[in-house]
């Protein structure tokens, strides 16, 4: 199509006014409730919360914290993971996925995608070295990587398997929700992915 008659629109990233509008009473009644309870952090919300959430998830429990770098630190810590362990990772994932690996003292092993745009199981299998300990897939995008094939290389090598689920909270693979097939994961609350709120996550 020539230039001259191209257009363009601006499409926003998401209309947070008309949802506010859509829930308005709801939403200034919370607001309400909290700021006259103080209830701002550690209160009975965030226990109700994650109890909720884990009996979405099908768990037993879930941990709120600050964001999923902090939770991916904290489950990569939990699972024993530490100086000098090499976890592998996608090389299509938040810069966060790697640093959380670091951070915990390990070493980060990118890998490449498959043509779905998520952790190519082949590659992982190629990457295995005696030094891995974790497979640290991305649920990218509400999308859910081969959980499958990536359990059978867990199994054949003795791996811990913890999930970078950031993006995929309500996320299924066969039935089964992203976040829930290894040891632990981390799940996104930031204000760019479902579910939106402040800058926080789960474990």
């Amino acid at each position: 199509m020539p230039a001259a008659h191209m257009t363009t629109r601006t499409v926003s990233f998401f209309n947070y006014p008309s949802l506010f509008r859509s829930h308005e009473q709801e939403f200034v009644n919370i607001f309400r409730d909290i700021g006259e309870r103080g209830a701002f952090i550690k209160q009975q919300d965030l226990q109700t919360f994650e109890a909720r959430l884990a009996s979405y998830l099908g768990v037993s429990h879930t941990l709120g914290v600050g964001n999923a770098t902090d939770g991916l630190e904290v489950a990569l810590l939990a699972a024993g993971i530490g100086q000098g362990d090499e976890v592998i990772l996608s090389s299509h994932t938040m810069l966060a996925t790697a640093v959380a690996v670091h951070f915990a003292g390990a070493i980060p092993i990118p890998v490449d995608c498959g043509a779905d745009h998520l952790i190519d199981p082949a590659a992982v299998e190629a990457a295995v070295t005696s030094r891995t300990r974790a497979i640290l897939p991305t649920q990218l995008n509400g999308r859910t990587c081969n959980m499958d094939a990536l359990g059978r290389i867990v199994a054949k090598h003795g791996l811990l398997l913890v999930e970078d689920a950031a993006q995929a909270l309500g996320s299924r693979f066969k039935g089964k929700c992203a976040g829930t097939f290894g040891s632990s994961s981390a799940i996104s609350l930031s204000s760019i992915v479902p579910p939106n709120s402040a800058t926080s996550a789960a474990v």
